[in-house]
């Protein structure tokens, strides 16, 4: 028996070990697609504007799911939750959280049948999986274009007019392609008390 429980011990400890030194060679080594003096952003549009957010706010990007349970009592702007591998994920529509209007997402879903449900899944619509410390939850934009670098000489304090309320999360704005993107921290907005607010 005790040789088992060693065995179990020294496997775990060569685990960790392994983990341990492959995250401090990894940390040591430069990533040769970033260009230099620039940072990692996901791009991303909600309705007609496009937002930038640092990579690492992002666990992932999913297909919004097809079952989605609504939650009594609770805004709008919380569609409800949705099972992502076991786990539960508080899904938000992110149009109808910064703008206060009602949720597209949630209309379709409702007044759509099945064949139709399974077409719509097939849009643009993405989910940004935000990380928290405590639970990840889902955003819904209309479109995740992708990855992008942005250099940080690129960087414009003015910031462009009709952000609504998503303005109190956004510090600046970077150039991409020429035209100024407002980064916004995802961060800051899920900690805000208005977001937590969840119940109506």
């Amino acid at each position: 028996m005790s040789k088992i429980n060693r065995s179990r011990t020294d496997l775990h400890e060569l685990i960790r070990n392994l983990d341990a030194r492959c995250r401090a060679r990894i940390a040591g080594l430069p990533d040769e697609a970033r260009p230099p003096d620039s940072w990692a952003a996901v791009l991303f549009r909600v309705r007609k504007q496009f937002f930038l957010t640092p990579l690492e706010q992002i666990a992932e990007v999913l297909e919004l799911p097809w079952e989605i349970t609504r939650v009594p009592g609770t805004k709008p702007w919380l569609l409800g939750v949705a099972n992502n591998r076991g786990t539960l994920l508080p899904i938000y529509d992110f149009a109808s959280l910064i703008e206060g209007a009602p949720p597209r997402v949630g209309r379709r879903v409702q007044e759509s049948g099945p064949d139709r449900r399974r077409e719509a899944v097939r849009g643009r619509e993405r989910v940004l999986v935000v990380r928290q410390e405590d639970l990840p939850c889902g955003l819904v934009v209309s479109e995740a274009v992708g990855m992008r670098y942005i250099k940080n000489g690129d960087r414009i304090d003015e910031i462009t007019d009709g952000l609504g309320p998503s303005r109190a999360y956004v510090d600046a704005s970077y150039l991409l392609d020429g035209a100024p993107l407002p980064v916004i921290r995802l961060g800051r907005m899920m900690a805000d008390p208005l977001f937590n607010a969840a119940l109506a």
